[in-house]
């Protein structure tokens, strides 16, 4: 299954939760970057998604904050491909009217 950010808010609420992040020793006290950090970018976070995210933040507050870098640079990266995958349109686009043009 799958957690919505709603849901995953209200998990955290729960002391057990809370108590079980603390022996990974995950910082869950800012849950929305905390969701960002586990989520790849679709707003719902998986079982895997939980489980490699968890093991990612595992640890000491330098590896929380690597990890959140880590993720910010996917996301920048995923942006990057998108904008790339623009352009190369744009670019076929434009070859198309220059040729269209030179037939006339």
């Amino acid at each position: 299954g799958y957690l919505t950010w709603e849901e995953f808010h209200a998990v955290l609420e729960d002391e057990r939760v809370k108590t079980y992040l603390a022996t990974l020793e995950i910082d869950a006290q800012q849950t929305e970057k905390l969701f960002d950090m586990l989520d790849d970018g679709d707003r719902q976070i998986s079982v895997h998604e939980f489980v490699r995210g968890a093991m990612r933040l595992k640890g000491h507050a330098r590896a929380q904050d690597a990890a959140i870098i880590m993720n910010d640079i996917t996301r920048i990266l995923k942006k990057f491909e998108h904008l790339e995958e623009a352009l190369a349109i744009l670019q076929a686009q434009k070859d198309q009217v220059s040729k269209d043009r030179a037939r006339l």
